[in-house]
C-alpha cells in the first residue's frame, strides 16, 4: 500500500502543471498572433523613399514616404509664389496604386487647375516627373523633370 501511496501525484501539482500549461499556450497564441499582424503590417521598402531634388523651380522637390498603411505618400514643393527664395509645399497625398511597380502618380487640386504628377523610376537615384496641368479656364501645361534622391 505504501508504494501505491507514494506512486500517487498530489493534485495541486497537477493543477500546476495544467495551469502552466494553459498559459504557456496563450502567451503563445498571443505572440503568434502580435508577430503575424506586425509582420502584415511591414511593407517592402519602396525605392521610391526618400527626398528627389531638382534645379527646376516649378517643382523643386518631392518627399516620398510609405505610410502604416503600405501604400507611398508624397509631398510636392516648388519655389514659392511671392519670396522666391524658400520653397513652399504643395501639401501631402497619397499616391495612386499602379500595377507597374515603377510609376506612380499623385495628382493635386487647386482653386484655378488640376494637376497630376507622374513619377517614373529610371533607376534607385533618378527618376523622371511628368507634371500635366489643366487649368479650370481650357489652358493646358505640361513638363518633365528629372529629379536626383538626396543623400
Amino acid at each position: 500500500m505504501t508504494q501505491a501511496s507514494s506512486a500517487r501525484i498530489p493534485l495541486r501539482q497537477i493543477m500546476a502543471v495544467l495551469l502552466t500549461a494553459a498559459l504557456t499556450l496563450s502567451l503563445s497564441v498571443v505572440l503568434t498572433v502580435t508577430s503575424t499582424k506586425e509582420a502584415a503590417a511591414l511593407c517592402s521598402a519602396s525605392p521610391f523613399n526618400g527626398k528627389w531634388r531638382s534645379s527646376d523651380e516649378r517643382l523643386k522637390r518631392i518627399d516620398v514616404w510609405q505610410g502604416e498603411d503600405c501604400h507611398l505618400y508624397a509631398k510636392a514643393w516648388s519655389v514659392c509664389e511671392h519670396d522666391s527664395s524658400r520653397i513652399c509645399s504643395w501639401g501631402t497625398r497619397r499616391m495612386g496604386d499602379s500595377p507597374e511597380p515603377n510609376f506612380q502618380f499623385v495628382g493635386y487640386n487647386w482653386n484655378n487647375a488640376d494637376e497630376v504628377l507622374h513619377l517614373r523610376l529610371k533607376d534607385r537615384s533618378h527618376i523622371s516627373v511628368w507634371d500635366s496641368t489643366d487649368y479650370h479656364n481650357g489652358k493646358k501645361v505640361s513638363f518633365t523633370v528629372t529629379m536626383y534622391k538626396s543623400r
